[in-house]
């Protein structure tokens, strides 16, 4: 005749079979169940149009300037809206200068005229203004306009100075907001700033 276990000891042994299982459902001897596989969104081919911003302004609403979009190292196109010497930053709106066939596509797809005069064309579709660091010793290109367009090393206090002002001379050096430039970005920075003529 089988002997009944005492009560005591059949709740003891239970109690030390739920103290060797984890609550994450692996056992004490290290078998786990296997992790859900992590899904991921393909990813999209390269676009050639200027990115879209984060957060698109409501019709009516002013863009604002952003601190969070950097620029890669390299070479960028667009309009300097206004520079600030104190926190040695500016507000840059990004633009594409295209040339060629490049440029009859672009107009074509925006309903311009084709081929496009004097073979550029400037795409300016995103309102996202982007809040740069500036080089304390960066380097400015300005074109004189008096001399026929001539790109020459410009001075940085009368540069800076031209965004604080409108509707500059058509012969003056420094145009400010009214040009377009080229900055050069290297670590995040801008080191170079050259103005782009346009006839």
């Amino acid at each position: 005749m089988r002997k009944r276990m005492p009560i005591m000891l059949v709740v003891s042994l239970a109690l030390v079979a739920a103290a060797c299982t984890k609550t994450d459902g692996s056992s004490a001897e290290g078998t786990t169940s296997p992790p859900a596989p992590e899904t991921s969104a393909p990813s999209s081919p390269p676009s050639t149009t200027e990115p879209s911003p984060t957060e698109s302004p409501s019709p009516g609403e002013t863009p604002s300037p952003s601190a969070s979009p950097a620029l890669e190292d390299g070479r960028h196109f667009g309009y300097i809206k206004s520079i600030d010497v104190g926190s040695q930053t500016l507000v840059f709106d990004l633009a594409y200068f295209l040339t060629g066939e490049e440029a009859n596509q672009a107009a074509a797809d925006h309903g311009d005229e084709t081929p496009v005069p004097n073979d550029y064309y400037i795409v300016n579709d995103n309102p996202l203004l982007r809040t740069l660091a500036v080089a304390p010793d960066v380097k400015v290109g300005v074109i004189d306009w008096g001399n026929c367009c001539e790109l020459v090393h410009g001075e940085i206090q009368p540069f800076v100075d031209a965004f604080a002002t409108k509707h500059h001379a058509w012969d003056s050096m420094y145009q400010g907001s009214e040009s377009q430039y080229w900055l050069t970005v290297k670590k995040g920075v801008v080191i170079l700033i050259t103005e782009q003529y346009l006839p």
